[in-house]
């Protein structure tokens, strides 16, 4: 009877793992329910020109497989006081199991095709032997006394850090948000935009 469970659960956990997020039947509702009273296309046109409801707006916060990246899960998971939370204070927070399954949902690649399917891989063309992979262009950033740094933006840490690869040294540096220019905060809510 135990090898039948232990059999089954394990049965069980392989199902699990290939089931990806539907965009369309998980994340699309709670999106449309939290966001879509400002940020839709209808009547009005919606704030910050973004909404959730065009692929193409979407497709333009997530940042496919790396959810610190994205500027909708930094947006969504930004302290209650944050004067740039999403949705603004008062107008009903994203749930935790909401943020959860939204974060597995772009881990996963963020697909928008039914089903969660991975979308097609693009077709680039392959750069040549010993060509340098392009990276990420480094920013300035600066912090609260005004002291500026050339880095790129590696992603957040939660809601309160930000990941900064120092040009200079190579070195992924663990900054606290709050120790940032207000410019600087901005951007890194931003997706490091």
């Amino acid at each position: 009877m135990k090898a039948a469970l232990v059999t089954l659960a394990a049965g069980l956990s392989i199902v699990t793992a290939a089931s990806a997020v539907d965009y369309a039947r998980e994340i699309a509702p709670i999106l449309n329910q939290r966001c879509g009273e400002c940020h839709k296309t209808g009547s009005k046109k919606p704030k910050g020109d973004f909404a959730v409801n065009r692929i193409e707006d979407m497709q333009k916060q997530v940042k496919a497989g790396e959810p610190q990246k994205s500027s909708l899960m930094i947006s969504i998971t930004l302290p209650e006081d944050d004067e740039d939370v999403m949705p603004p204070k008062g107008k009903g927070k994203v749930t935790a199991q909401e943020i959860a399954k939204i974060r597995t949902w772009i881990t996963e690649g963020a697909s928008f095709t039914p089903g969660g399917a991975p979308p097609a891989p693009a077709v680039t063309p392959a750069a040549p032997a010993g060509a340098p992979v392009a990276a990420a262009a480094p920013q300035k950033w600066k912090n609260t006394t005004g002291t500026e740094i050339e880095a790129v933006f590696e992603g957040m840490d939660g809601t309160d850090f930000v990941l900064l690869k120092v040009v200079a040294t190579g070195t992924v540096h663990k900054v606290p948000l709050a120790s940032l220019s207000p410019e600087s905060q901005t951007m890194a809510k931003n997706g490091g935009k």
